[in-house]
């Protein structure tokens, strides 16, 4: 479909901030992924809801994806709201899955966020992509950002190198995890200190799931 000069300069009107305390770990076993519930409204300076869900799957007959954003999730354009979480659905079921989906994403993401303008730089929002690759726990990050004309995206890939990583959230140290389920402790400890001692954009609601070659399941489900 084709966008009119006009659409392409529109502004965004408001954003749903999800700061959010969001963390995974990728085993040669699989994936642990865990995130707060809170989203806020960083123009009001409200709290929109502790029961947000942050965490997705994706499966169709060429691929199974686990993914999440932090940051900018949603903004207001005229009479429309634009979601990551949203445009990543509708953007998956059009990926071939035959080489990089991650690079295949990032374009066309990059030319879904050309509605969305700006007269500012600085980052908006990270989404995170666990898969498999060849058998193998891999790991996409994409970064959305404003480029001082419109909103913009950029990718990074590899191998899950093992290790806790935070997205985002209060930053701590980890011991490398022996297990999934040593990783699976020690994230839903991080992030039940984080909701016990809550924050403006910080609280609310667990949920953590696994993603392993079986496919992907609950470990604390979230509130639906």
């Amino acid at each position: 479909m084709h966008r009119s000069d006009t659409l392409w300069k529109c502004t965004p009107k408001y954003n749903q901030w999800m700061s959010t305390a969001l963390i995974y770990c990728g085993t040669s076993e699989g994936f642990v992924i865990g995130a707060d519930g809170r989203a806020f409204n960083k123009l009001t300076r409200q709290i929109q809801s502790d029961a947000e869900r942050k965490i997705f799957a994706f499966q169709n007959r060429a691929a199974s994806i686990v993914f999440a954003w932090a940051g900018v999730v949603k903004t207001r354009v005229l009479q429309s709201d634009f979601s990551l979480i949203e445009e990543t659905y509708n953007l998956l079921p059009q990926l071939n899955f035959e080489g990089s989906f991650a690079e295949d994403l990032n374009a066309k993401l990059k030319n879904s966020l050309r509605i969305l303008g700006a007269n500012d730089c600085g980052k908006c929002a990270t989404g995170i992509f666990l898969s498999f690759k060849k058998g193998v726990p891999w790991v996409s990050e994409l970064s959305v950002f404003k480029n001082g004309r419109t909103w913009d995206c950029c990718v990074g890939e590899g191998e899950a190198n093992g290790e806790i990583d935070i997205l985002s959230g209060p930053s701590k140290e980890f011991k490398h995890p022996n297990s999934m389920r040593d990783a699976e402790n020690e994230i839903k400890s991080y992030l039940d200190d984080c909701v016990s001692h809550p924050t403006e954009e910080i609280g609310g609601h667990v949920h953590i799931a696994k993603f392993t070659h079986e496919g992907f399941s609950w470990i604390q489900t979230p509130i639906q």
